[in-house]
């Protein structure tokens, strides 16, 4: 593998150099107790361009709703947003903003409570799907075009699939941040195959031998290839075959997201940390090789560069995120800690702990 470093599991402290200054025009927030992992969270997302421009501007409020559910979360992010991209130099108080979170996401996760810290993985899937679900609205989704190849008519049939699980609570945060995945089985007794497709707005990678202390640390895309591995069933039910026989599952990427959100599984099934730097190119991120379709001219690229980053510090017991985005300078890197904000030595370059990573779609090549 081409980093030699080991897995490491268990409790870790870590030290961080702090510039003396920080930076201009580069908002922190406060933390009002064990907040930051949203702290975190909702400042990579404001480093998404779609995403800042939608909340600062009006467009949002067109398609909410005092009576939905989701109202005051939705609100209470705008103005989050609006502040972190102002000129102003005070640091961010977000007590009404993490109040609404906590709030909405005890529902689902009862966790998740006021002053106590949570996963931030699991914290931006939430706001997400939440600020989706607040702002969708039913909209006509047209498919266009003949299928003229067997790829092309699996591809109609996931663009179906796309339309039937969102042609009536689309909003735009789906095109900035949702993907698609497909699941093939296929019989090995006769062939016969059957897909499943399925969204998600956060797409979490294994880390290979991240049960075995001292193996080998992957790289991000051999992460990647863990995630999209085959996998085997041995009693599959064919309704062919109309017995159960061997059949294998392809799992590949069958929709591309403006911008691709990955979480590390950094915690095993024991409750361990795994601690190593999953090494990657900030400035290209290739996935065309786990493209459903590859023989087709499809659109959208599957190359992607890294423009933020959200780091665990500490064990599984206790720890501290932080947040790294790229500045407005070129190749000069930000790292938001909670009030502070000071420049990266290590720019976009992975460390042991990074945990969360945001990429940005790159331009198809003309």
């Amino acid at each position: 593998m081409a980093d030699p470093q080991p897995c490491h599991r268990g409790p870790v402290t870590t030290t961080l150099s702090m510039a003396s200054e920080s930076t201009p025009a580069a908002r922190g927030i406060a933390n009002i107790g064990n907040t930051c992992y949203l702290n975190s969270a909702i400042q990579a997302l404001r480093y998404t361009p779609a995403f800042a421009e939608y909340f600062c501007s009006d467009a949002w409020k067109a398609h909410s709703h005092d009576s939905r559910k989701g109202a005051e979360l939705t609100k209470e992010t705008a103005a989050v947003v609006a502040e972190l991209c102002s000129t102003g130099q005070k640091t961010l108080v977000p007590g009404k903003f993490v109040r609404s979170f906590v709030a909405a996401a005890s529902e689902i996760n009862d966790d998740i409570h006021y002053g106590a810290q949570a996963d931030c993985a699991e914290a931006i899937h939430i706001l997400l799907d939440m600020l989706h679900t607040h702002l969708a609205r039913e909209v006509v989704m047209n498919i266009r075009g003949e299928a003229r190849s067997p790829a092309a008519a699996e591809y109609i049939k996931s663009l179906e699939s796309w339309v039937s699980f969102f042609h009536k609570e689309y909003s735009p945060l789906l095109d900035m941040f949702y993907g698609q995945t497909r699941s093939r089985v296929i019989c090995e007794r006769c062939a016969a195959t059957s897909d499943r497709y399925e969204p998600w707005n956060v797409l979490t990678l294994p880390i290979p031998g991240a049960e075995k202390a001292g193996a080998p640390a992957p790289t991000l895309q051999e992460c990647l290839a863990a995630r999209f591995a085959d996998e085997k069933l041995d009693d599959y039910d064919c309704s062919q075959c109309r017995d159960k026989v061997p059949a294998k599952i392809e799992n590949t990427l069958s929709r591309f997201p403006q911008y691709l959100i990955l979480s590390l599984k950094r915690f095993t099934n024991t409750g361990a940390k795994v601690r190593a730097r999953i090494p990657y190119d900030d400035g290209h991120v290739d996935l065309s090789s786990w493209r459903s379709w590859t023989g087709l001219q499809i659109q959208e690229t599957a190359h992607y560069r890294v423009y933020a980053t959200i780091e665990h510090m500490g064990s599984s017991q206790m720890g501290h995120y932080i947040m790294r985005a790229r500045g407005s300078g070129s190749g000069s890197w930000l790292i938001h800690d909670d009030a502070t904000t000071y420049p990266s030595h290590v720019g976009g370059a992975a460390g042991p702990d990074t945990y969360v990573l945001f990429l940005e779609r790159k331009e198809a090549p003309k």
